[in-house]
Parts: structure tokens; C-alpha cells; sequence
């Protein structure tokens, strides 16, 4: 990605959300020439009678809010209905070796391409065609080959509607060869969680944030990669609910938030505090900060039996539903402190801080995003998860 030449970074020291958020919005809708039809757009955005946000892959609650979407979503929106077009004027102009060195925004702000192309090695240029021309070569190109050998990717952007479609066809060629965008960032997620708990994907829904006493956050910048979470974070905040993050980013998002749907704290000063501690974990050290909250946990449970007090973990689960535990108790009881320490980049005390709130806790989240997913080590680290 090409940062653009005029882009420029200062600190932020408001919260989350608010009249920031609010302000952006207008920006964005302003500079992409959609205020005709992005409003009314909008009002649709997550509904059960209108379309679903390609921004991001956050929950569509069964009671959405009167404007169901952030400032990301509106962004995504706005583009989609922007007023800017690309002809092929404009590729008859540019080579793609030039536009290769264009930053990303400047290529987006050229708008919405109006008719099909297709690339011309010898001028080094996308050249129009016709769509007949393009199903054509497809088609011949697709015949020649075998099925199996075909990959059907998919992006994100696309909407639910389209990717149906996508899938028959696909299906309907003969194979299911579909791959998107989605198992690239939680590839590791389906292997990961497989091994260990025998599901590939999260086990928690949008009711449980109604119902949990501790939230455990790692790896995501909710505020920039899912800001329509904040809503249910902050409710659970308000039921006093403890929020540990791990995050070696201090996200303005898991700090502070003022809800831009509320006229009373936009009217006033306050902001609701998401984080009760917040851990800037080493980045890649999210394995080792795990292992010293285990660590502590057991050392928990030690003293608590040792005192003929009530045991901290739950010996009838483990034994109903766990294999091997014996052995992991083991591996983590012979990590000693200061490795633990070096490694995740946390202190000792730190890590039993947010041992001690989770054995105090019985209905915990675990909320995690791809700062766990996108690294070497994303299987193994969904395994000690």
C-alpha cells in the first residue's frame, strides 16, 4: 500500500467516537458526491428490510439502532454510491506500470469504472470491450479447463446477494473452489480452534454481551476494524463489567467512547471508560501473555487448595470436557516467570491482575481480531487461547 504524499498524522486525544466520528461522515459523504443518495442509503445500512455494511463482518443485531453504522461503514457506502466515474478515456491516458505508483486514495477518488476493459500487454493499458466480448473469452478460457483446478476468489465488498450467485455458478461448473477474503484472515481461527474445542469459529452471539461479568480483548482495533462493537462494549461497561485488553496499540476506541447516536453524551463532557486495564502486550507475545495468565491461574488454585479454601478451577469440567489436561498444566507450571515476563513484554503482576479478575468471573468473553490471526504463529496461538 502507497501512503499518500499529503497525508499527515497528529495525535488524537478525544475519544472514540463522538463529534469526530459524526464530522467524518459529512466529509466522506461530501467528498465522494453522494449526499442525494447516501442518506437515504444509510437509513437501510444493517436493517432486516435493507442491505448489510461491506465494511466489516460485525454482527447485524436483531434491534439495530436508528443509524446502524460507523463512520467506516458510511466511508464504504459513500463509494459505492459515489458520484465519480472512470471511462476509458482515462485508461487510454495511463499506463498500468504508471498507475501502479499512484497511492490507494488517489486511485479510489477516480470513481466508479463504467464500462468493461480488459488488459492490452502490448500499450501496457486496460482497453474497453464489450461485455458479450468478456462472457465470450471466459467462457472459452473456463473450457479448457479442469474445474477443480479453478479458484473462484471472492472479496468482502461483494453483498450476500452477489455471492450466491458467485457460488452457483462456481457449483454449477463444477467445483467449490471458493475462497474469499474472509478465509485469508481467519484461516488460522478454523485450524486453531478445530484442534482445541472441536468448533472452527466463535461460540459466543450478540445476546452474550447481555449476560457476561468479564470481557477479555486481544488483538483488534475495534475502532478502526469493527467501531459499531463500541455500542456493546459500553453497555457492558455501564453494567460495571470488567473489560482486559491486550493490545501493544493504546486504541483509542478501548479507551474512551462517546456514543454519536446518544444527544446526552454528545450535549456533554463525558465519555465512558471501555478498558479497566489495559495490557500493551509485545507484539507477538500474545502466546506468552497467555501462558503467564494460565501460570497465575494455577498458582491461584494452588494457594486456594493449600488454604482448604474452594478451588479455582473447575476439576468436574475439566474432567468432562478436556483431554490432556495434566500435560498442559504441566508445560505451563515449568515457564518460568521471567521468560513469561520477557516475552510477552508484561509484568508479572500485570498477568495475575487479569488471572485474578477472570477467576473471579463466570460468564467470560474472549473477543479476539487479527492481531492474533496474522502472524506465523496464529495456529499455535489459537491453540493456547
Amino acid at each position: 500500500m502507497l501512503i499518500h504524499p499529503k497525508a499527515h498524522f497528529h495525535p488524537y486525544t478525544h475519544a472514540s467516537g463522538g463529534w469526530g466520528s459524526a464530522g467524518s461522515v459529512m466529509k466522506i459523504l461530501w467528498r465522494e458526491q453522494a449526499f442525494a443518495k447516501a442518506p437515504g442509503a444509510l437509513l437501510k445500512q444493517n436493517k432486516p428490510d435493507g442491505f448489510a455494511c461491506v465494511s466489516c463482518a460485525w454482527a447485524k443485531p436483531g434491534h439495530p439502532h436508528a443509524l446502524e453504522f460507523c463512520e467506516n461503514g458510511a466511508k464504504a457506502t459513500a463509494w459505492e454510491l459515489t458520484s465519480r466515474k472512470t471511462d476509458p478515456a482515462f485508461f487510454a491516458e495511463h499506463t498500468l506500470t504508471e498507475l501502479r505508483q499512484w497511492a490507494d486514495f488517489d486511485l479510489e477518488q477516480q470513481g466508479r469504472i463504467t464500462h468493461p476493459l480488459r488488459y492490452d500487454a502490448a500499450s501496457d493499458r486496460y482497453r474497453e470491450t464489450t461485455w458479450e466480448e468478456a462472457y465470450r473469452d471466459i467462457g472459452v478460457q473456463l473450457k479448457t479447463m479442469v474445474p477443480d483446478s479453478v479458484v473462484f476468489y471472492a472479496s468482502g465488498r461483494a453483498s450476500l446477494e452477489t455471492s450466491f450467485m458467485y457460488q452457483l455458478f462456481a457449483r454449477a461448473y463444477g467445483t467449490n473452489n471458493l475462497p474469499d477474503s474472509s478465509n485469508m484472515c481467519h484461516e488460522s481461527t478454523s485450524v486453531g480452534l478445530q484442534e482445541s474445542i472441536g468448533v472452527p469459529v466463535g461460540t459466543v452471539t450478540l445476546d452474550d454481551f447481555n449476560h457476561t461479568d468479564c470481557v477479555f480483548f486481544f488483538g483488534q482495533n475495534v475502532g478502526s476494524n469493527a467501531p459499531r462493537m463500541l455500542h456493546q462494549l459500553q453497555d457492558v461497561r455501564k453494567r460495571n463489567v470488567p473489560i482486559i485488553t491486550f493490545n501493544p496499540l493504546r486504541e483509542r476506541g478501548l479507551e474512551r467512547f462517546v456514543n454519536p447516536q446518544s444527544p446526552i453524551e454528545m450535549l456533554t463532557p463525558e465519555s465512558t471508560i471501555i478498558s479497566t486495564q489495559y495490557h500493551q502486550v509485545a507484539i507477538g507475545g500474545d502466546t506468552a501473555a497467555m501462558i503467564g495468565i494460565a501460570k497465575a491461574l494455577l498458582e491461584l488454585d494452588d494457594k486456594a487448595r493449600s488454604n482448604g479454601e474452594q478451588a479455582i478451577l473447575d476439576d468436574d469440567f475439566i474432567a468432562r470436557h478436556t483431554e490432556g489436561f495434566e500435560a498442559f498444566a504441566k508445560s505451563v507450571r515449568g515457564h518460568h516467570w521471567q521468560r513469561v515476563e520477557r516475552k510477552s513484554g508484561l509484568t508479572r503482576g500485570a498477568l495475575e491482575a487479569a488471572a485474578t479478575t477472570y477467576a473471579n468471573s463466570k460468564r467470560v468473553m474472549i473477543i479476539y481480531g487479527m492481531g492474533l490471526t496474522q502472524h506465523r504463529h496464529g495456529v499455535e496461538t489459537y491453540k493456547w487461547w
